[in-house]
């Protein structure tokens, strides 16, 4: 019998509008929705969850992916595409609707108490919805899981393969030789520039500025805000991301851009016939991550990029930035500190809040930890890492939206990335002659063109492993990570005075 492509065709194009769709619904919740529809926006995603899950699992599908899989003739990019969903459906079908439809509900319930409670410590309204929502997913990961640890298949939805035996030693031996590296550079850390004011419209300028620097196109895409910053494709040609704006403190949205300005540099560098495909997307979440930290740590960590910059915060904040230099923005923006906020980290103390939330939630899959004590865990583990604890649950476990969305095994994907850019960095330094060059010329052309070619045009059609391999030349590892870090934290620091 002949392979129905036309039906396969069909039914993936309905699966990629049916995400599109709750990207819509959800960027809106994040950036636009009055506080007061969430409830409303709750059962719409609920139900679009469920429509996507009956779609996902609709009977018939299953033997024509499996033909279309094991067909040599049929060309690569169709075969992957079936692999990818199959993938996909094959987790669906151990799911029910009821549960779909409950953790749907369960995240938007503990999204609403989280964004409306966590700039007032609301940690004991956060608790119930969080609770319910952790029994879900372990139900979900128990539905789903062929072995006996759950957390591997939270794991697995993000970066397919990744277990928590391979990645414990990676995460045991990264905070071993991160943590005299954190007492080194946070000992001669300037001091913060909080005694400046930098207006809110000026910096969202300042962002639009930045992102189209770098090659954002803003003809395809949109900058919004939100108090956790991300980025969504809505569909093709449509790739937005937000940033979040501290008034006292424009480094902070310039790094957040870069991040997620790297992000959606990769989601507009797909190749433009995967639209409405499983092809149309990152291989892993890993994967996805080193576009955002190359930009934001191996390009905003160069002096030769704020030396770019400086002028034009010098237009938008000529107060602000009396007495400033390129160098001075420079140490701020490379600073080694005892954050307590993951997003404002340093490169050399991000893994570190990467580690704790691995352990945290590991625990909380094996049953080792209830969510009742994660504040408590939280604190004392941020203490032995760091040598800092949070003085309430918003600086400590509720600074992040991922739990609170149910996206649990998330986490790590962030260190991952982290690894992948290094090498990637590596990469682009010896095919551009200088990365640093690169960008004291703004020569960001040159640098995405690597990217594309490499790895953005791919989207989804080669494995991770596979495509970083494929990209830099060399097998997967952490020395060019280390290597960097242990460079930047022992290195002189700059002897210009910061005020």
């Amino acid at each position: 019998m002949a392979i129905d492509l036309i039906t396969f065709r069909k039914w993936a194009d309905t699966l990629a509008d049916l995400d599109g769709m709750a990207s819509v619904l959800s960027w809106d919740r994040a950036v636009a929705m009055p506080a007061s529809g969430s409830v409303s926006r709750s059962y719409q995603l609920e139900t679009l969850a469920a429509v996507a899950h009956r779609e996902l699992t609709r009977p018939g599908i299953a033997d024509i992916l499996d033909a279309i899989v094991d067909d040599d003739e049929i060309d690569p990019a169709t075969r992957r595409e079936a692999e990818l969903l199959g993938r996909e459906r094959a987790r669906a079908e151990r799911l029910p609707e009821d549960l779909v439809r409950a953790i749907s509900a369960a995240e938007s319930e503990t999204f609403g108490a989280w964004s409306g409670t966590r700039d007032r410590d609301g940690w004991e309204v956060v608790l119930g919805p969080l609770t319910r929502l952790v029994d879900l997913k372990r139900t979900e990961a128990s539905a789903i899981t062929s072995g006996t640890d759950l957390y591997d298949a939270m794991l697995d939805e993000y970066e397919p393969g990744a277990t928590r035996a391979r990645l414990a030693p990676v995460f045991r031996a990264l905070a071993d030789r991160l943590a005299p590296l954190v007492e080194a550079g946070a000992a001669h850390a300037p001091a913060p520039m909080s005694d400046r004011y930098w207006p809110h419209d000026r910096q969202m300028q300042l962002a639009r500025d930045v992102a189209r620097m770098i090659g954002f196109d803003l003809d395809d895409g949109r900058i919004g805000e939100s108090a956790h910053p991300f980025t969504g494709t809505l569909g093709d040609g449509d790739v937005r991301f937000s940033t979040r704006i501290d008034e006292r403190n424009p480094i902070s949205n310039i790094s957040t851009v870069l991040h997620e300005a790297g992000h959606a540099l990769y989601e507009q560098g797909f190749t433009r016939g995967f639209a409405r495909s499983a092809l149309r997307n990152a291989p892993s979440l890993g994967a996805h991550e080193a576009q955002a930290r190359f930009w934001e740590n191996h390009v905003g960590g160069s002096v030769e990029f704020w030396r770019l910059v400086e002028p034009r915060m010098r237009d938008l904040f000529p107060d602000a930035m009396d007495g400033l230099t390129a160098d001075a923005l420079h140490a701020h923006a490379t600073a080694v500190r005892r954050s307590l906020i993951r997003v404002e980290a340093d490169e050399v103390t991000y893994n570190l809040h990467v580690v704790l939330r691995f352990e945290l939630e590991s625990a909380l899959f094996s049953g080792d930890l209830a969510v009742a004590d994660l504040p408590t865990a939280w604190n004392a583990r941020m203490q032995e890492l760091l040598g800092i604890a949070p003085r309430s649950a918003a600086e400590g476990v509720l600074q992040d939206v991922h739990w609170m969305e149910g996206m649990f095994g998330y986490f790590p994907t962030y260190t991952l990335g982290n690894l992948y850019a290094a090498q990637l960095a590596d990469a682009v330094d010896t095919a551009v002659g200088g990365l640093e060059a690169a960008i004291g010329h703004a020569a960001f052309p040159d640098i995405a063109d690597f990217l594309r070619t490499r790895v953005y045009r791919y989207g989804a059609l080669v494995p991770t492993a596979e495509l970083m391999e494929r990209a830099t030349g060399v097998p997967f590892g952490p020395e060019a990570l280390l290597n960097r870090l242990e460079r930047r934290a022992l290195a002189p620091l700059a002897t210009t005075t910061v005020r």
